[in-house]
């Protein structure tokens, strides 16, 4: 939704002239013009602000992706890891029995 702005201005009572009224709309052409200046300003920065929050976004999926696949090494060797520690108990285990 677009900004909204109101702007008074006096106006002459009964009798004003030409030239008051065209300074008036001199003045109100300006304005606009000032306004749709800020507007057009307003509007670039926020497409900046989207592209920067959908940079971030996209670098948050990128991390997750990265995470979940470092849990899924982590969980790998872990279980490497303790597949080997149990053959090593039962080699340990295997050389108690045979010394006994």
């Amino acid at each position: 939704m677009a900004p909204a702005v109101s702007i008074g201005f006096a106006v002459p009572a009964a009798g004003g002239n030409k030239p008051r009224g065209a300074e008036a709309e001199l003045l109100l052409l300006r304005r606009n013009a000032e306004l749709e200046r800020e507007v057009a300003a307003l509007r670039a920065e926020l497409e900046a602000e989207r592209r920067r929050a959908e940079t971030a976004e996209e670098a948050e999926e990128r991390l997750c992706v990265q995470l979940g696949e470092a849990e899924v090494e982590a969980v790998e060797l872990v279980r490497e890891y303790q597949c080997r520690v149990d053959e090593l108990a039962r080699e340990l285990a295997a050389a108690r029995v045979s010394r006994s």
